[in-house]
């Protein structure tokens, strides 16, 4: 057992290195990643002793406090900013991998989260993918103290994340309450929910919390239909086909479903969702595990050409 799990922090160690700092992306997409140059631009405001809105009380806690301590100590540690970012998408896929490989055959893990969203996720929005990642190690400890510890760290990393877990005690209770097949019907119905509260709810509260990222959902466009209907029909395929061994397996599969039915409802509405995907891409690719044989290898092919076009897209694009 110590030898596997041995196997397995190495495998995951070896592939996030790959990934992030091996493979030249800036290169290859003939530019850098959009937020890089925020973060390295706040990381130096910050060393430089620049300063923020104060905030106190209940609006504090959405600041994300943990994430400005981190850019704060990167300043002080790094003379290569750069490199400390890299460092950080390092230990994002190296979480990521650890749960993933565990769960799944490891070269199937390494081919389907090598794909454009995943890439774009951990390179450039790393401060949502860190928290995610944390909450991944959260919910594999045993130890509730630990796990409780982490999740807070991951909320004060990012705001979003109490929202996942919510979800996530959410479909435990569903799971309990109703038959399986209803539990994804529900499921489905809360991801439309969920879109319709994400598109014209979230502004109102965040404005009423003075959360900097009000009124985003009005600048930054939804993905088009042809886009995110691979994930929906995906998600369909795991709702409709897919069988557990345990009710731990139905919650992961229920996650699945809900995200892949959350990115579509948002496309219709013309919201951002894309990153909802991406950090739930290991839970995605673990839910495909649960298919039966020949639905499971056809989604596999259908999941890795529809890498390949997202690829081409992207590159086309440049």
């Amino acid at each position: 057992m110590k030898n596997k799990n041995y196997n397995l922090y190495l495998l995951s160690l070896f592939y996030a290195i790959l990934i992030t700092y091996i493979i030249p992306w800036t290169t290859i997409y003939h530019g850098d990643f959009l937020d890089i140059g925020n973060y390295l631009t706040r990381i130096e405001y910050l060393h430089r002793g620049g300063t923020e809105a104060i905030h106190t009380g209940i609006s504090w806690l959405f600041t994300e406090p943990l994430w400005k301590y981190i850019i704060i100590a990167i300043g002080f540690i790094f003379d290569d900013y750069r490199l400390a970012l890299y460092i950080i998408s390092i230990i994002i896929v190296f979480l990521y991998g650890i749960f993933l490989f565990k769960r799944v055959d490891y070269y199937i893990g390494m081919i389907l989260l090598f794909n454009p969203i995943f890439i774009n996720l951990v390179m450039a929005q790393i401060r949502s993918a860190l928290a995610f990642a944390i909450l991944l190690l959260a919910y594999d400890l045993s130890s509730k103290r630990w796990s409780i510890g982490l999740a807070i760290a991951a909320f004060l990393i990012h705001a979003s994340m109490p929202l996942f877990i919510v979800i996530y005690f959410l479909l435990s209770k569903l799971n309990q309450e109703v038959a399986p097949r209803k539990f994804y019907l529900i499921t489905i119905i809360t991801a439309l929910m969920f879109a319709l509260f994400m598109r014209f709810g979230v502004d109102i509260l965040l404005t009423l919390i003075g959360d900097r990222h009000a009124g985003y959902s009005n600048v930054i466009a939804g993905a088009s239909l042809s886009y995110s209907i691979v994930w929906f029909a995906i998600g369909l395929m795991i709702a409709v086909f897919a069988t557990f061994e345990n009710e731990k397996e139905r919650i992961i599969a229920g996650y699945a479903i809900l995200m892949t039915s959350f990115f579509f409802f948002s496309s219709l509405l013309g919201n951002f969702a894309q990153r909802y995907v991406a950090l739930t891409m290991p839970l995605i690719i673990i839910s495909i595990g649960y298919l039966p044989k020949h639905y499971k290898q056809g989604t596999y092919v259908v999941f890795f050409l529809y890498i390949l076009l997202l690829f081409k897209y992207r590159l086309a694009n440049i």
